[in-house]
């Protein structure tokens, strides 16, 4: 085995050879712009000269949010319609179905609760008393006895209507 001198260039076939070929240009280069003198000074516009003060940035105005929207939940409708009309009666005792998530083969309704507890309700399952027979795009169709009605995703539910039609979307 050859012993090499820790300053020694690599041998001619390693990819090493160009970076300490290129290493006494480099150092000549920076040995070079130290020794030559400033021909330009630096443009001052803008600059503060010293012992002057810089101006502070400008204040960056506060956004207000109405109190209104800053307590409300992201999944809760708006409780009273424009006009200060009356909220209409809750048939769910406050819960409202956010819309659907999909677990596996399996989808769910996605349920917030007055209190905010947010679960996960399959068809079948029962939310204040009213059963999920169905999940579609738009909505959820809950019933109880011989009562059935379709809910949007997001409203408040204000009771059954009027029985839902029979050839409607059901096995999703």
């Amino acid at each position: 085995m050859k012993l090499r001198s820790p300053i020694a260039l690599p041998p001619s076939g390693s990819s090493a050879r160009l970076p300490a070929l290129l290493l006494p240009v480099l150092a000549a280069a920076a040995l070079l712009q130290l020794l030559l003198p400033y021909g330009e000074e630096l443009p001052t516009a803008g600059v503060p000269a010293r012992g002057k003060q810089v101006a502070p940035p400008p204040a960056v105005p506060r956004v207000l949010v109405p109190a209104a929207l800053a307590d409300r939940s992201v999944f809760s409708p708006v409780a009273a319609a424009a006009g200060g009309a009356p909220a209409p009666t809750d048939v769910l005792g406050g819960a409202v179905i956010a819309g659907t998530i999909k677990h596996g083969r399996q989808l769910y309704a996605v349920v917030q609760e007055r209190g905010g507890r947010i679960r996960q309700v399959a068809p079948g399952g029962t939310v204040a008393g009213w059963r999920i027979s169905a999940l579609t795009p738009t909505g959820v169709r809950l019933s109880r006895g011989s009562e059935q009605f379709n809910v949007a995703y997001g409203a408040i539910p204000t009771g059954p209507a009027a029985p839902a039609p029979e050839d409607s979307e059901d096995g999703q």
